[in-house]
């Protein structure tokens, strides 16, 4: 089984009114939202398919930073990505406490769970952060936009 996923979390109202262009933001539970970098949005902006998990890279290319940035501007968010196949794999997070802070990026194999909890998401039902806000109900990005067509 393969799972993917390039996005931005943030609470519920966490995202500025003027979104980039061709950014979505869709809902997710627990009072948390998300905008999915798709296909046509890394195309668009010129944004690299996974660059901390797939290609290594150890900064934030530009073109992300720049997203970061706007994005930010209105409160505290993340920036996730994952892909795993047959179950093992790897994550990765940046988290942007407020405009003009450090950013903090990890990449580990609780990556996403850990950003989440930074944005207060409190596990529930036995779940972990991932389940309790329902990040496996699709297995990639674009599956997520899908549903908005």
């Amino acid at each position: 089984m393969t799972y993917s996923i390039q996005a931005f979390i943030a609470v519920q109202g966490g995202f500025p009114a003027a979104l980039p262009d061709g950014a979505i933001v869709l809902p997710l539970d627990s009072g948390m939202q998300m905008i999915p970098l798709g296909s046509a949005m890394r195309r668009r902006y010129a944004i690299p398919f996974l660059p901390l998990t797939d290609d290594g890279a150890t900064v934030l290319p530009a073109t992300l930073q720049a997203f970061c940035a706007r994005l930010g501007a209105h409160g505290p968010l993340a920036y996730i990505e994952a892909e795993l196949f047959g179950g093992s794999g790897t994550q990765a997070h940046v988290l942007l406490a407020a405009p003009g802070a450090d950013a903090v990026m990890r990449v580990s194999d609780d990556a996403i769970n850990r950003a989440l909890g930074w944005l207060d998401v409190a596990p529930v039902d036995g779940k972990d952060e991932f389940a309790t806000v329902g990040l496996g109900r699709r297995r990639e990005t674009d599956a997520w936009l899908d549903e908005t067509k």
